[in-house]
């Protein structure tokens, strides 16, 4: 387990560095615990529960100041309990989401500490020496892969059988009652995301998606084409309405501006 649990701390690197710069969508739970699953030799099970986590964390971003939980701590090291200890997306969710906030505080704290590579590169920008800037931002970025990658190798390699015997004692009733949140969660993340998402004028297709479903029939993938298309034309209509209000601005200062 130590060779898969060192694995999957470089996985947690290459994904918070992901989100620094490539932005390959790599850090998003869907992708991050379907490569754990991988890992571990179990991808269906990796995927069902990087699944589960995915949904439930559509609405999770950082706005401003805000540090949002760790959702690549988290998924990873949920996905690797839930296929180690055999308890599936209920030992997943269950581990995933207190994982996620503990790595959230100690984010904020390698960020705090950062803070100091930043004055340092002020100095050095003031000097103008280049490589000095380069290193203190190498530098802050491996104290926050650092922070992430070593709890994530440790909760693995030590986690997985407390886990199971954990898991052993819990009554069936208790074990039923996470397996019905985990059910519910991906409800509230969507909901969250919709909170962030919609508008006046965005109802009508969620309403649209809605009867699609409930009164067509309709698989889930056939509405996620008709949203695709819906989304592609509204797009197209918005651009051709601000081409259209820049045209005329145009126009208006060829001609020499308003008659009044």
């Amino acid at each position: 387990m130590f060779f898969e649990a060192l694995l999957l701390a470089i996985l947690t690197i290459i994904c918070t560095i992901d989100t620094s710069g490539p932005q390959t969508a790599i850090y998003r739970p869907l992708f991050a615990g379907a490569i754990t699953g991988l890992i571990l030799g179990d991808f269906r099970q990796g995927l069902i529960i990087s699944a589960t986590l995915e949904l439930m964390w559509l609405g999770v971003v950082g706005v401003g100041a805000y540090t949002p939980p760790d959702i690549i701590s988290g998924a990873i090291v949920g996905t690797a309990i839930g296929i180690i200890s055999g308890e599936g997306a209920v030992a997943g969710v269950a581990i995933a989401v207190p994982v996620a906030v503990v790595c959230q505080q100690l984010d904020m704290l390698a960020k705090t500490l950062d803070i100091s590579f930043a004055h340092k590169a002020d100095k050095a920008a003031s000097e103008g020496n280049l490589g000095a800037i380069d290193l203190y931002h190498y530098l802050s970025l491996g104290i926050i892969c650092l922070f992430k990658a070593v709890p994530v190798f440790l909760a693995i390699l030590v986690g997985g059988e407390y886990v199971s015997k954990l898991f052993s004692y819990i009554p069936q009733v208790v074990l039923d009652g996470l397996s019905a949140a985990g059910g519910v969660l991906p409800a509230v993340g969507f909901g969250m995301l919709l909170s962030l998402m919609l508008k006046k004028n965005m109802w009508i297709f969620l309403l649209v998606g809605f009867v699609c479903s409930v009164y067509g029939n309709m698989p889930t993938i056939g509405i996620a084409l008709i949203g695709i298309i819906m989304a592609v034309l509204y797009v197209m209509f918005n651009e051709n309405k601000e081409m259209k209000k820049v045209t005329e601005t145009v126009e208006i200062e060829e001609s020499g501006g308003y008659d009044l």
